[in-house]
């Protein structure tokens, strides 16, 4: 079994090189579009059996070399099976022209920590990498093996996100779990009372929305820029508060020799969507619980604690104490008093979630670690 992690750098490029990037961006985007209009249509998910209907029609339609050939067929393959993912509403997946480029380890090279070899539709561009002390560690470290590699641009800033995989270590012998009950007011709250609390998160969020309100209102060409210059700060912002959780949380784990119990929450926003009221929606729907469970479960990867999955349903109505399960026995978010008259147990209703998700809960599924055979 093995582990990833992916290093973000930033990639300098003279004009020629850039001009060669910008040609072989749109083509490997077309590229894979058309894949994924032929999987599709074909109904085809494996990209072996895709190979045979698109090798030759891309080398010829689109002037991409055979690596880069290979990449756009595997990026539309995985796309594919994504959109299958979500059922009936899934339509057939489409990559713009200013979409990531994906390259393999035969498509790029690293020449040391700081300058990289990309292949094009011109033969080879070298790029400058931008790294500081964390990246520099990272690259030269031998204990992880360099991988594929994906090529953004934001706005007019290139970015090399390298991938690394190494030997998962051993698990941690571990005696008991940590239950951890996810939501919006508490961002993550343990069985032993330690509570991650969320007002930060909902007051930078209401007040960048407020803000995008009256620039989008505004509407004049300053208001444009500023909008655009402020975009994607609220996801970094909450991207930072999920990695400290989970990073507090696996050390809190790895300290107490205990795995990790989470709530399986996938597709948790269409099963409640009749429910939330009208007022709630917005911050709702903001709800990043499953960029906190990745952070979580590939930390704890890293770790060898174990990431068990858990079944949601009545962790929130059931009792610790006693068992008994009921809607009544929340009547409001933050405290729980149970109904029956033989327990009347009381605490705050988070606490009695994540103990119910450490010990009551039934088990989803075993594991929830991104490994790889």
């Amino acid at each position: 079994m093995e582990t990833l992690r992916t290093i973000c750098c930033k990639l300098t490029l003279d004009a020629a090189a850039l001009t060669a990037l910008r040609a072989t961006q749109v083509a490997f985007n077309a590229a894979a579009s058309w894949c994924a209009m032929v999987a599709w249509t074909h109904g085809i998910t494996n990209k072996n059996t895709l190979h045979d209907h698109v090798y030759y029609p891309i080398r010829a339609q689109f002037a991409l070399g055979a690596q880069l050939a290979c990449c756009a067929r595997d990026k539309a393959v995985e796309a594919i099976k994504a959109a299958h993912q979500h059922g009936e509403d899934a339509s057939c997946p489409a990559f713009g022209p200013t979409g990531s480029i994906r390259y393999d380890a035969r498509s790029y090279s690293l020449r040391g920590p700081e300058q990289v070899s990309l292949n094009t539709l011109h033969g080879r561009v070298r790029g400058i990498l931008v790294v500081g002390s964390f990246q520099r560690q990272a690259l030269v470290d031998s204990t992880w093996e360099i991988g594929g590699a994906e090529l953004i641009c934001r706005r007019t800033t290139w970015y090399l996100h390298i991938t690394q995989s190494r030997p998962a270590p051993a698990p941690v012998a571990t005696f008991s779990t940590i239950g951890c009950d996810l939501g919006i007011v508490n961002l993550l709250t343990t069985d032993d009372g330690t509570v991650f609390k969320g007002v930060a998160v909902r007051r930078i969020r209401e007040k960048r929305f407020k803000h995008r309100r009256r620039l989008q209102h505004r509407g004049t060409r300053n208001a444009k820029r500023r909008l655009k210059k402020n975009a994607h700060t609220e996801q970094r912002f909450q991207k930072d508060v999920n990695h400290c959780i989970s990073k507090a949380l696996v050390t809190k784990a790895v300290a107490e020799q205990k795995a990790l119990r989470l709530e399986e929450l996938t597709h948790i926003r269409q099963r409640t969507e009749a429910t939330v009221r009208r007022s709630q929606r917005r911050q709702h729907s903001s709800w990043a619980f499953r960029q906190l469970r990745m952070f979580i479960t590939y930390k704890a990867l890293h770790a060898g604690i174990p990431v068990i999955l858990v079944n949601p349903r009545d962790t929130s109505r059931r009792c610790f104490q006693c068992g008994y399960a009921d809607k009544a026995n929340r009547k409001n978010q933050a405290t729980f008093h149970c109904q029956n008259p033989a327990c009347a147990h009381t605490a705050a209703a988070d606490v009695n979630a994540a103990q119910n998700i450490a010990f009551w809960a039934e088990v989803s599924q075993p594991i929830a670690s991104p490994l790889r055979r």
